[in-house]
């Protein structure tokens, strides 16, 4: 998820817990179609899906104000889950289906897990771009994220390819930098939480 589509999930969520039918609306808009494709490969019927994943939609505007919605994919996703559960819990189905909820609970966790990884990656290399000059940043923006060769950009800022891959070569060492701070500040506080 980029950047901007997880702050309009923010804001959308903000909204939503202010009872504004507008921001559920949308919410609802993104997610109802994967969560309803994700019910009926645990369900196996198209109509009971539905009914589990309009069920958790009725449960979250009741909830609005008092739910705990801090990482809302994870929540939703999991209510699939319990939903689907507790239907064939409760219909006394196949113990494969239940086997195939635990499965997929752990392979939604994985995904937004690894989700997660790659926005803070993504965040932390944009933060260390803003902290180098405006010159390096052009650089590294072209070779990373335009592909262009290390020639294509000397020629394009008239510069000498040596610049270039010196200018490559401190964006690289600043991103490198600031994701081992960011990871030895994760390793501290998971040491920290264990202690205590």
């Amino acid at each position: 998820m980029s950047t901007s589509n997880l702050k309009t999930n923010i804001l959308l969520l903000t909204e939503f817990k202010k009872g504004n039918k507008k921001a559920f609306r949308k919410l609802f808009e993104l997610f109802w179609e994967p969560m309803f494709i994700r019910a009926k490969s645990i369900i196996l019927d198209e109509d009971v899906a539905k009914d589990i994943v309009q069920e958790i939609w009725l449960n979250l505007w009741q909830k609005k104000e008092h739910g705990n919605f801090e990482n809302f994919e994870a929540y939703i996703f999991k209510s699939v889950s319990y939903g689907c559960f507790k239907y064939l819990r409760n219909h006394k189905l196949k113990t494969a289906h239940l086997q195939a909820i635990a499965a997929l609970e752990l392979s939604i966790e994985s995904n937004i897990a690894d989700q997660h990884n790659l926005d803070q990656t993504r965040f932390i290399i944009e933060k260390s771009l803003t902290e180098l000059p405006p010159r390096c940043q052009q650089v590294f923006r072209l070779s990373r994220m335009e592909s262009a060769s290390n020639e294509e950009i000397a020629q394009r800022l008239g510069i000498s390819k040596r610049s270039v891959e010196n200018q490559m070569s401190i964006a690289l060492k600043s991103i490198r930098q600031n994701l081992r701070l960011a990871q030895s500040s994760l390793t501290s506080l998971v040491i920290f939480i264990t202690l205590f």
